[in-house]
């Protein structure tokens, strides 16, 4: 099996294409999956698939940042991806992961030491965990 490759989910369907291949296909995906193996109908290989569910598209960007909560605790994040319109999508550490430090509707701010115009001065709220550490933060409005 070769690396996962991200195929865009659109009203719980998805287009795949096999890698070896390049056969088309248009299978249903169910709402709460993520990744997923999928056998080719042609030559039989596998496919590893990651679905992104996302309206607006968003760029990969990895790095360093600390995120800093109301109570100023200031959280190693590792930075994964940005949207055009202010998303992120970033990981904690398992140790704050299982403290249950963060909550989905909390407020945060960055310090981005390597591109501090990249999240700027602006306030984040949190709007999604997977339950584990990867956490969805979108920019608030002044």
């Amino acid at each position: 099996m070769g690396k996962m490759i991200i195929f865009r989910v659109i009203n719980n369907r998805m287009q795949f294409k096999c890698e070896m291949c390049e056969a088309r296909r248009n299978l249903p995906v169910q709402p709460n999956i993520r990744n997923r193996n999928i056998r080719c109908h042609k030559c039989g290989a596998i496919t590893r698939c990651q679905l992104n569910r996302r309206l607006t598209r968003r760029e990969l960007q990895s790095g360093k940042a600390t995120m800093v909560t109301r109570e100023g605790r200031k959280i190693a994040v590792n930075i994964h991806d940005i949207s055009i319109n202010g998303g992120l999508g970033l990981e904690i550490p398992m140790r704050i992961a299982r403290a249950k430090v963060v909550k989905v509707g909390e407020e945060v701010r960055f310090e981005c030491k390597w591109n501090p115009r990249l999240l700027g001065s602006g306030r984040f709220q949190i709007i999604s965990t997977d339950g584990q550490q990867r956490l969805g933060i979108k920019k608030l409005s002044r």
